[in-house]
């Protein structure tokens, strides 16, 4: 089963040859929060000074849900192992534009990241989507190079906008058109 944009009804997002993409539930709360704690994701992502929490995120899954984003939970097809999340926060009522989040929280350096994020890009276009931005710490060269081997352009950097360390660090900001690819 295919999920609408914003509908309510988990299954199958889409789906790629080693992956399928799901739709988050209030019960991913804990599995979310052992990836979002995990030291290299908090640094890359996070932040290092963010609390997470399976309260907080149950929280934000409910909050995502009654929002209408896309949020997916990223699964390893034969062994229905859950590695990993991406989703897609509205920047417009039109939803036509939108802020990708993603994360492997396990199995990372064999391409899945590259993988679930061509097959959640492509389904996003096929159902409307114009515009995909994403951002990324300047220092996580990995992000980049996912988001460039899928297809998305530098566009620009918010300079010094991320602090961490005791020190500044640019944001950098990717985007990817619909008639890009």
């Amino acid at each position: 089963m295919r999920t609408a944009l914003g509908g309510d009804t988990l299954g199958i997002f889409c789906e790629s040859q080693r992956l399928y993409l799901r739709g988050v539930e209030l019960s991913d709360s804990s599995l979310l929060s052992r990836w979002k704690n995990d030291p290299l994701v908090r640094e890359m992502s996070t932040g290092l000074d963010t609390v997470i929490t399976p309260e907080n995120e149950e929280r934000d899954i409910r909050s995502s849900l009654e929002r209408g984003q896309v949020y997916c939970i990223i699964i390893l097809k034969g062994t229905d192992k859950p590695i990993g999340y991406v989703r897609a926060d509205w920047m417009d009522d039109t939803r036509q534009f939108a802020w990708l989040r993603f994360g492997l929280g396990e199995e990372r350096g064999k391409g899945y990241s590259k993988e679930a994020l061509r097959s959640f890009v492509s389904e996003l276009f096929r159902q409307g989507v114009h515009r995909i931005d994403a951002e990324v710490y300047d220092f996580n060269e990995v992000s980049r190079h996912v988001l460039q081997s899928v297809g998305f352009l530098h566009e620009g950097a918010r300079r010094e906008a991320h602090f961490q360390d005791g020190r500044f660090f640019d944001i950098l900001v990717y985007g990817l058109l619909s008639s890009d690819r």
